[in-house]
């Protein structure tokens, strides 16, 4: 399987700041996104997905649009999708590391580790 891009955001300037995880799903796709309270996320913490985001966020660093915060960059790159199934992402880094979500039967995506969501 092929590198993808991704990119980790720092959204501020707004009522609750988080992290957005943007991710390429294929050459040249819209961003599956998740918002966390955290980055590195730890497991067991809890993730809401959102709607794909556009490519531009690739690269994007600044204010947005409307009075919706600004965003800047934290962690860049390119990852290797392990799963990518509509209930399971999991991602190995180009650094090694691996981020494993799981949608829980509740509707709330989980970051796993080998010990947890097995």
């Amino acid at each position: 399987m092929s590198w993808l891009r991704y990119a980790i955001l720092r959204h501020e300037q707004i009522d609750q700041p988080h992290f957005d995880l943007m991710f390429e799903t294929a050459p040249g796709s819209a961003l599956a996104t998740w918002r966390a309270q955290h980055w590195p996320p730890a497991p067991g913490e809890v993730l809401v997905r959102l709607r794909d985001h556009r490519r531009a966020y690739l690269d994007y660093q600044g204010a947005i649009s409307g009075g919706r915060g600004s965003v800047w960059r934290v962690a860049c790159g390119t990852y290797r999708p392990a799963i990518n199934q509509p209930d399971h992402f999991r991602v190995e880094f180009d650094d090694g590391r691996v981020l494993d979500l799981r949608l829980a039967p509740d509707g709330q995506w989980l970051v796993c580790s080998p010990e947890r969501c097995a």
